[in-house]
């Protein structure tokens, strides 16, 4: 998908001086693991948190808001682009009455993806149209498309990426938009050496040169952005006020260390067929053809982070063991379920097998 440039030559080329800043964890008011990430070992999300528009554009009185946004990173050994577009239906809190104000939005960017290699990028404009512009309804359609994207199992979608991306571009070329705010960032895996490490928590772009904004008063409060007593002690969050007079965009990088198992519906529904077979006395040809596929899908799934692939077959093999020894027929468990066993002792020729899957599938 060679799309990546274009967002990127608007940000470079028309957006205004901007401060960004990545909030520390003692400034937000939730507690959270903000650790640099590694590698295959977690799942990531990207949200717009929240976004405020100042009082130097006539919003809706003749020109109205549009959010473009992509997110690029590793997904089965390949990089993909996920598009993002909100026009005016989704930014339901604007109006010519409401105009400086916040709007929390917690839209996300992303699905859960897990983060196995490579690099994570995000771009993001905040555009203004003109709004006797024909454009417009056509802004809608395509941001439907676009909520598409961010759902558990990529692998499902992702062949919508590129055409939603195309459409959103195409969009905006002929439309009369001016970009009020761009930004973009990459981000890299723990041991890196940077300022940019991959890591869960807050981070802004705000329409302002670096001299205006004392960054040390910033805070999170209910995933907004505040004004509050500078310090690592939580005083701000009794006293911080919204930060106004400024155009903005919140964003929130979410980590967590397991999947939406339900949502593999895959592999999920591999599971489900053993255990039927199981129960209806099946167990031999369980071992014989649905226990190798579900080794198989798993991985081979860019759903899975490559630490849960070991322990994902270890789990649903002990367990599918387990209810072959079972004198009668028992209810079927949630592939949920099933990843909350402990994981079994491994013996020798499992060993072997799963280092075997590993370099078969390695990417």
């Amino acid at each position: 998908m060679n799309l990546w440039p274009n967002l990127a030559e608007n940000v470079n080329s028309e957006a205004r001086k901007y401060t960004t800043i990545f909030l520390p964890e003692y400034r937000v008011d939730e507690s959270y693991d903000a650790t640099p990430i590694p590698a295959g070992e977690v799942y990531c999300r990207i949200w717009l948190v929240e976004m405020r528009l100042a009082k130097d554009v006539d919003w809706f009185k003749h020109r109205y808001a549009v959010v473009h946004a992509a997110v690029r990173f590793h997904h089965g050994g390949e990089a993909v682009t996920i598009p993002y577009m909100a026009g005016p239906g989704h930014l339901k809190e604007l109006a010519t009455e409401n105009l400086d104000r916040v709007i929390q939005y917690n839209y996300p960017l992303t699905p859960l993806f897990p983060f196995n290699q490579g690099l994570v990028e995000l771009q993001a404009g905040l555009f203004s149209v003109a709004a006797n512009d024909p454009i417009g309804k056509f802004i809608k359609t395509i941001g439907r498309f676009s909520d598409l994207l961010p759902v558990p199992e990529l692998s499902k979608v992702i062949k919508l990426a590129e055409p939603v991306y195309r459409a959103i571009e195409d969009l905006l070329d002929i439309g009369e938009r001016r970009l009020e705010l761009g930004y973009q960032q990459t981000f890299s895996e723990a041991g890196g050496g940077g300022n940019n490490t991959l890591r869960a928590g807050y981070f802004a772009a705000i329409l302002a040169p670096d001299n205006e904004i004392n960054s040390t008063q910033l805070c999170i409060v209910n995933d907004s952005l505040k004004v509050g007593s500078p310090g690592t002690t939580r005083v701000f969050m009794r006293d911080s006020k919204p930060l106004e007079g400024y155009t903005y965009m919140l964003f929130r990088l979410e980590k967590r260390i397991t999947q939406d198992w339900e949502s593999l519906t895959s592999i999920k529904e591999l599971v489900d067929q053993a255990q039927i077979a199981i129960n209806e006395g099946k167990y031999e040809a369980v071992k014989s053809f649905l226990l190798p596929a579900i080794k198989t899908a798993i991985y081979r799934s860019p759903d899975v982070a490559k630490a849960d692939r070991r322990q994902m077959v270890l789990k649903i093999e002990d367990f599918l063991r387990e209810l072959g020894l079972q004198a009668s027929s028992v209810p079927s468990r949630s592939l949920f379920s099933i990843m909350q066993r402990p994981v079994p002792p491994v013996d020798t020729q499992t060993e072997v097998d799963l280092a075997a899957l590993e370099k078969l599938f390695e990417q």
